[in-house]
């Protein structure tokens, strides 16, 4: 029978007695219908998890004991950086809990000088609030102990340079010149990946990104949706280090 996974940050203390918050209790009772007694896996997002026993439930609070030791899994050696745009939501979602399946390091969320007017106006700060939901969901199913770090920055600029220094930089667009090669990539690679929105990065923005330590390259012949091409680069990335 397989064991649920579930998400609390408390599992990896000093006490073996912990609780679940209201959003994870309610999951747990409403739509797993797990009761007292069930064991169940539980991780920390920072690369712990142990088995747990379900000691007390309901909708508002759930109390569980770990029974077995902490095991820490060890992080990857190379780390992705996606850096993407604010689309509309279903299409977001959908990106996000496929790169977090494919195993991103760090999601950063930009506004996109070229943004969709029906979400131009939108409380960007709560969409990605939505999507760490989205992404510790994701982690549950996909068996990932680490959760990727997310941030939110008004423009690419800033969120590119929030970059680390000496990171592999590539921009992905229909105007570059040359196309990506996977032989870019050493097996020690810490990759910084940029996409743009439906409409494309505006003039502005390339002229500030050529500014910069980036390479802007194609993808290939066919042009992809906003929330598509982060999905194929990322699996290239991925495929070249060995992880998929």
């Amino acid at each position: 029978m397989r064991i649920h996974r579930l998400y609390c940050k408390s599992v990896s203390g000093e006490d073996s007695n912990f609780e679940l918050d209201q959003s994870q209790s309610s999951h747990l009772s409403k739509v797993l219908r797990l009761q007292v007694n069930d064991e169940v896996e539980v991780f920390d997002g920072n690369g712990a998890s142990a088995l747990c026993l379900i000691t007390s439930i309901d909708r508002k609070m759930t109390s569980l004991k770990r029974i077995s030791e902490v095991i820490f899994s060890d992080a990857p050696k190379e780390k992705i950086v996606m850096v993407i745009p604010v689309i509309k939501k279903e299409n977001l979602h959908f990106m996000v809990q496929k790169l977090t399946e494919i195993g991103i390091s760090e999601l950063i969320f930009y506004k996109p000088d070229l943004i969709d007017q029906s979400i131009a106006k939108k409380d960007h700060r709560k969409v990605i609030e939505k999507c760490l939901e989205v992404v510790i969901s994701s982690c549950k199913q996909c068996g990932s102990n680490f959760i990727p770090q997310l941030n939110l920055f008004e423009n690419i600029i800033d969120a590119f340079d929030s970059i680390e220094a000496k990171t592999d930089s590539f921009l992905f667009d229909l105007g570059a010149k040359n196309s990506f090669n996977i032989k870019e990539l050493s097996s020690e690679s810490k990759v910084c990946l940029i996409t743009g929105p439906e409409s494309g990065f505006s003039d502005s923005e390339l002229e500030l990104l050529n500014k910069r330590n980036i390479k802007i390259r194609l993808i290939g012949k066919n042009t992809l949706r906003a929330e598509t091409a982060p999905l194929v680069i990322a699996s290239l990335v991925q495929n070249q280090f060995g992880n998929i």
